[in-house]
């Protein structure tokens, strides 16, 4: 490790098992910082990401936390205070999805989207914030990110409630920006395109996914660490708040999907 601009600094993500949010507590430990990562239904996938990164000379611990219960997530946030004594980044990365055409998808399938992603984010971040405290000027504080999506800026039939939570997400955090800016603090999104992990042959088990990334500026999907790289640029960069970096390979100027 030749830099650790994130050396003495804790950071709490959300969804770290696997995939982006295991990338991102990756990077963040890599930059020097302690992390703390969390799981809900995959703990124990949690807690194998948590040792995997510590045999890399890590510090990384794991701790349970359900996006969808304020107490789970204040109780998170305080095991984090409690664990390593303060909170610096804090990233929201968990979700999931509830694919459907909006005039065939349940009421209860839209709800429980927006109940993850943007009352969960509002969870996540306010709990953040108050533990973070007020820093001594603008922008010298610690950095909130959520993972929002590529889908809050474009559309296409069948993702149902998910772009329009994800934009709810986009809109929080600008206002989280605004509010929280005499606090110190920063707020911002990453909004990822079509990720997926190199080398695990994701192009055999989807093959249309595979030939519609062709048709994007960089014909290809990204990859975990390169969402992981705008997150940390995020992280550090003490003169953004109220942004959103789209990693994406250009999809969300050009890919139309026809339904």
């Amino acid at each position: 490790m030749t830099e650790a601009p994130f050396d003495g600094q804790v950071a709490l993500v959300s969804g770290g098992a696997r995939g982006i949010g295991r990338a991102i507590a990756r990077r963040l430990a890599r930059g020097g910082a302690r992390v703390v990562l969390t799981g809900l239904h995959d703990m124990e996938g949690a807690r194998a990401a948590a040792a995997e990164l510590s045999r890399e000379g890590a510090r990384v611990s794991a701790i349970a936390m359900d996006l969808g219960d304020r107490a789970s997530v204040d109780a998170a946030v305080a095991g984090t205070l409690d664990r390593a004594g303060r909170l610096d980044i804090a990233v929201n990365n968990a979700g999931g999805s509830r694919p459907g055409r909006l005039l065939d998808l349940p009421a209860a399938d839209w709800d429980a989207l927006f109940d993850l992603h943007a009352r969960g984010f509002f969870y996540f971040a306010t709990a953040a914030a108050r533990a973070m405290g007020q820093a001594p000027a603008p922008g010298e504080g610690g950095a909130i990110i959520g993972i929002a999506g590529a889908s809050a800026l474009r559309c296409y039939p069948g993702a149902g409630a998910y772009g329009a939570a994800k934009a709810a997400v986009v809109a929080a955090a600008r206002q989280m920006a605004v509010e929280w800016a005499p606090l110190g603090l920063r707020v911002n999104c990453v909004c990822p395109g079509p990720i997926r992990s190199a080398g695990s042959d994701w192009e055999t088990r989807e093959p249309a996914l595979a030939a519609e990334v062709t048709g994007i500026p960089i014909a290809r999907a990204g990859t975990p660490e390169e969402v992981a790289e705008a997150v940390a640029y995020l992280a550090g960069a003490r003169y953004v708040t109220g942004q959103r970096i789209v990693v994406d390979g250009g999809s969300t100027t050009t890919w139309y999907i026809k339904g």
